[in-house]
């Protein structure tokens, strides 16, 4: 077996559920950077570490992304301050019907909240499946975009993609576009 990285060491077992041997096969980074490099999205690497992948999207500088192996989170941030998750997809692998699924979502399912979820080949498609095309999908959402409006509900923030025409609530603080450009409310 060849382990091209230490990324197994910091990811616990139970996580997966299956064994160390498994785990150190499994390396999420380099999964996204492979599927990133396929897709030639407006994505920037910042920094890759034994735990995440910080990246950005290219002209939303009020966007911090990172990617790890409980999934992506995008920030949305106003003034140096998290305002709000404006995306997140989870993940946890776990083996299902003959193949690979999301524990999160298998779970959900078993507890009759959820439709049965996927079942994939193997951990690779899992990700991809799971959680990089939805990422996709929303990347296109962003881009087709007003912009990002962040809300302050008196002290509780929110930040959220907005449509052209879609109404905003008097309380919104400003309307970011991509490359920061400030548009009319």
């Amino acid at each position: 077996m060849m382990m091209n990285d230490h990324h197994w060491i910091l990811r616990p077992q139970a996580a997966y559920d299956i064994s160390i041997e498994e785990i150190a096969m499994i390396d999420v980074s380099a999964i996204f950077l492979a599927w990133l490099e396929r897709t030639r999205l407006p994505l920037k690497v910042a920094d890759i570490d034994p735990n995440q992948v910080r990246f950005s999207i290219e002209g939303w500088d009020c966007l911090r992304c990172s990617l790890n192996h409980r999934g992506i989170e995008i920030y949305a941030v106003r003034g140096g301050e998290c305002w709000d998750i404006i995306w997140d997809s989870d993940i946890s692998l776990q083996e299902f019907d003959n193949g690979w699924g999301c524990g999160l979502c298998i779970d959900a399912w078993q507890q009759g909240l959820y439709p049965k979820p996927a079942s994939y080949a193997s951990p690779e498609a899992v990700w991809i499946g799971h959680t990089l095309e939805p990422f996709r999908d929303w990347l296109e959402k962003l881009a087709a975009s007003a912009g990002i409006a962040f809300i302050d509900y008196d002290g509780a923030t929110e930040a959220r993609l907005v449509q052209e025409g879609e109404h905003i609530p008097q309380l919104k603080v400003e309307i970011l576009k991509k490359s920061l450009q400030r548009i009319p409310a």
